[in-house]
C-alpha cells in the first residue's frame, strides 16, 4: 500500500473498494461481508459501514450537491470519493472537514492522480454550498418513481415520514431461542459487554439493540441461541403457527432466516423442509441451521419450488413462501436497492409471486396453512397476487392473520385479514403477511 492510500485510513479505504464492487453489480451485505474479512480494527469495520451504507442510501442528494462544480464527465471512481466525502462532512460529525478533505485528496493520488486538484477544489467549495429547494426525491435520495407512488396512496407527509426511515440506520434485531435460553439471560449478556438493549413491546423474542454490537463476542450467538431478524420478519413465522410433528416446507427459503424460527418455535420436533434454487444460499443456509443446532432436523432441496410442487402435491401441513420481491419495504437495511429496481421491475416480479404462490398451494394438504409474505407493501406484490391466485382455487380461503399475531397492536395494521406494515411502523420494517387455509375437502 502507497503511502498515500495510507492518508486515506482503512476504513475509507475498504468503503472504496465495497462501493466500486457494488457499482460493478455486487450486493452491498456480500460486498460488506467480504470486507469485513479483512483486519480492519472494530471501529474501522463500523466507519467503513456506516459510510458504504450512508452513501447509497443519500447518492442523489450527494449527487445533487456535486453537481454545481462539475465539467463535464466524472470518473465513477472519482465520484465516490467525492460522495464518501461529502457525506462525511454533510452527515457525520466524527471526523472534522480538513481531515476528510485531506484524506480524500490523499486518496485521490492513488486511484486518479490527475483530478487530485479537482477533487481538492471542490471539497474546500462545497461544503458551504450545499444543495436547496430540492424535490422530495432528492432530498431523500429515492427514485421519483417510488416517491410519486407512494405520494398518490399514503399523501405527502406520510411519504416524507417513509422516504426519512429509508435513510436512517436500522435497528439491530436480535431473535432469541426461548426454548434454550430466557430473553433476561440474553439481556443480562449485552449489558455486561456494555451494549444498550431491550426487550421488545411485541414480540416475546425479540430484544432491540441501540448500540455497537459484536455478535460473535455475545456468549449466545456463539451457542447457536440467538440470531439477527427483524420483529416484522419474525411475525412470519408467528402467521405461520407452525406445530410439532407436522409436515412443514419453507418455499424460496433463502438464508434460512424463517426456517430456523420454525425449528425454534418447533424445537426440532416438525419435519421441515427447506426449498431454494441458488446454491451458494443454500450452502449458507446449512452454515446457519447449524450453527443453530438443527442440522439434522431439516431436509434441505436445491431446487425450483414451482418443480418441487409438482412432485410433491398436497403432502404439507404448512407452507411459507416468503417471496422474492423488490425490497420496498427494506430500502433502510438493503440502501443499495433503491437504484437497482424500477418501476417496470413489478410487473415481472408479479408474475413470479404468483406462480410461486400457485405452487405452494399446490403443496397443501386438504385443511393446511399457508402463509405469504414479502418485505414489500407494493400493491402488485402483494393484495392483488393473493386475490389473483385464489381466484383459481376456489378451496382455499383467507384466515385473519391477526388471530396469530402476539401483540394487540398488530390490529391496527390489518385490513381485510391482512398484515401491512409500512417502514418504520412500530419502529419495524415494512413487510405484508397474508394467511391462507384449505378446507378440509379436497384442495385444488
Amino acid at each position: 500500500m502507497t503511502e498515500s492510500a495510507q492518508g486515506a485510513g482503512p476504513a475509507r479505504l475498504e468503503a472504496w473498494n465495497v462501493l466500486e464492487r457494488v457499482r460493478h453489480g455486487a450486493g452491498v451485505s456480500e460486498a460488506l461481508s467480504e470486507a469485513g474479512k479483512r483486519s480492519l480494527s472494530p471501529a474501522d469495520r463500523a466507519l467503513m459501514t456506516q459510510i458504504v451504507h450512508g452513501v447509497l442510501r443519500n447518492q442523489r442528494y450527494l449527487d445533487a450537491w456535486l453537481e454545481p462544480f462539475l465539467r463535464g464527465e466524472l470518473d465513477p471512481s472519482v465520484r465516490d470519493i467525492l460522495r464518501m466525502a461529502l457525506f462525511q462532512i454533510g452527515f457525520l460529525d466524527r471526523v472534522p472537514t480538513y481531515a476528510v478533505v485531506n484524506a480524500a485528496v490523499e486518496q485521490t493520488k492513488t486511484v486518479a492522480p490527475r483530478a487530485t486538484g479537482m477533487v481538492n477544489a471542490i471539497l474546500r467549495r462545497a461544503p458551504s454550498q450545499k444543495p436547496k429547494n430540492v424535490s422530495l426525491g432528492v432530498e431523500f435520495s429515492h427514485p421519483d418513481w417510488i416517491v410519486r407512488r407512494w405520494q398518490a396512496r399514503y399523501g405527502l407527509e406520510r411519504t416524507r415520514h417513509m422516504l426519512w426511515v429509508d435513510n436512517q440506520v436500522p435497528p439491530l434485531t436480535l431473535r432469541v431461542n426461548l426454548g434454550r435460553i430466557a430473553r433476561e439471560t440474553v439481556l443480562a449478556q449485552l449489558q455486561a459487554q456494555g451494549v444498550r438493549a431491550e426487550a421488545s413491546r411485541y414480540l416475546p423474542e425479540a430484544i432491540r439493540v441501540s448500540g455497537p454490537l459484536w455478535l460473535e463476542d455475545l456468549p449466545a450467538f456463539q451457542e447457536g441461541n440467538v440470531t439477527v431478524q427483524d420483529e416484522s420478519a419474525m411475525l412470519v413465522t408467528w402467521a405461520l403457527d407452525p406445530k410439532p410433528h407436522e409436515r412443514i416446507v419453507d418455499l424460496t427459503a433463502g438464508l434460512g432466516g424463517k426456517t430456523g424460527h420454525i425449528l425454534e418455535k418447533t424445537q426440532g420436533e416438525a419435519e421441515v423442509t427447506a426449498v431454494d434454487l441458488a446454491q451458494n444460499r443454500l450452502s449458507l443456509l446449512r452454515e446457519n441451521i447449524m450453527r443453530l443446532g438443527y442440522a439434522h432436523h431439516v431436509s434441505i432441496v436445491g431446487q425450483d419450488s414451482r418443480i418441487f410442487s409438482l412432485e410433491h402435491p398436497k403432502q404439507f401441513g404448512r407452507v411459507l413462501l416468503d417471496a422474492p420481491c423488490s425490497n420496498l419495504g427494506v430500502l433502510r437495511r438493503r440502501s443499495d436497492a433503491r437504484w437497482r429496481k424500477q418501476e417496470k421491475d413489478l410487473g415481472g416480479l408479479a408474475t413470479t409471486q404468483k406462480a410461486l404462490l400457485d405452487a405452494a398451494v399446490r403443496l397443501l394438504k386438504p385443511g393446511g396453512v399457508l402463509v405469504y409474505s414479502t418485505c414489500s407493501v407494493e400493491p402488485e406484490e402483494t393484495t392483488d397476487v393473493v386475490r389473483k391466485v385464489l381466484e383459481s382455487h376456489s378451496t382455499v380461503h383467507i384466515e385473519p392473520v391477526q388471530d396469530f399475531l402476539p401483540a394487540s397492536a398488530f390490529q391496527d395494521f390489518t385490513q381485510e385479514g391482512f398484515l401491512t406494515l409500512l417502514p418504520g411502523d412500530l419502529g419495524m420494517d415494512g413487510f405484508f403477511i397474508a394467511r391462507l387455509r384449505a378446507d378440509v375437502r379436497e384442495a385444488e
